[in-house]
This record gives structure tokens, C-alpha cells and sequence, in this order.
């Protein structure tokens, strides 16, 4: 049996999903010295957040969302989610290390 979810279930899932991970990242890197990371870490996913409960909001009460609107809001989301902004942190972050010690 192929359950369908209501699209307003799927939205609230999928933010909550990408809530948790700014959660887990701000815990993950408040144990860490680099303030910096931090501070990027939090502009960067409330920016976003931001912008996706702005189309969100529009789409649940105004309605009429177009379908690059959504697929913008998407990628707005899997860049929130995605390991690659961490990573890229902790690279830069490695790569200044190097230099300031040689």
C-alpha cells in the first residue's frame, strides 16, 4: 500500500528535519574555539531558514507558489541539509591552521 503524504506534512517534516540539523551543527561546533565557524554556521542556516519559512508561509496562506519558487526553496533546503557546508568549514579552518603554524 503507497501512502501519499499531504504536501503541508511534507513541508513541516522537511523543515523540521533541517531545523534539527542546525541544531546538532550549532551543539557540534559551540564545543569548538573557532568562533568563526560558528558564527558562519548561524547566518548562513538563518538566512535560509529564513527565506524557506517566507515561501512557505506564502505557499500555506496565499497560495500560487510557482514551480521554480519551490525548486528555489528546495535547494535552499538540501544546501541546509547537506554536509558540505561543514565540511568546507573544517577545511578552511584545517587549511588556516597550516598556515599560521609553518
Amino acid at each position: 500500500m503507497d501512502l501519499i503524504l499531504p504536501s503541508k506534512v511534507r513541508h513541516v517534516i522537511k523543515f523540521g528535519t533541517t531545523v534539527a540539523v542546525y541544531f546538532i551543527g550549532t551543539f557540534h561546533l559551540g564545543k569548538l574555539t573557532d568562533s568563526w565557524m560558528s558564527f558562519i554556521w548561524h547566518v548562513v542556516h538563518i538566512a535560509g531558514l529564513s527565506i524557506i519559512t517566507s515561501l512557505g508561509l506564502f505557499d500555506w496562506f496565499i497560495g500560487g507558489m510557482s514551480l521554480n519558487l519551490r525548486a528555489f526553496a528546495g535547494s535552499i533546503q538540501e544546501i541546509l541539509i547537506s554536509p558540505m557546508l561543514y565540511l568546507a568549514m573544517g577545511l578552511l579552518n584545517k587549511s588556516l591552521k597550516n598556515t599560521t603554524t609553518t
